[in-house]
């Protein structure tokens, strides 16, 4: 019972831990500028609120999804 109890409190301080990295970095693509979390939340929000923000930067996650992007955006230049 000791190491399952052990192993549950490592897997909250990692939890706890990551959650606090990512409080205190800014998302990619949104401003820095907000200092507090609900700022953080806030900016997030009214980010992700914009379809076509939303739509690169899911594609900018995905595995490979920068060079997809940056291909799809010279056949874009590359059609005009």
């Amino acid at each position: 019972m000791a190491t399952h109890c052990f192993d549950a409190v490592v897997s909250h301080v990692h939890w706890v831990y990551c959650a606090y990295i990512l409080l205190h970095i800014s998302p990619p693509g949104l401003s820095p500028a907000s200092q507090s979390v609900g700022d953080k939340q806030r900016t997030l929000q009214r980010g992700l609120a914009d379809q076509e923000k939303r739509h690169i930067l899911q594609k900018l996650t995905q595995i490979g999804g920068v060079q997809r992007y940056k291909d799809a955006l010279r056949q874009a230049l590359a059609d005009a």
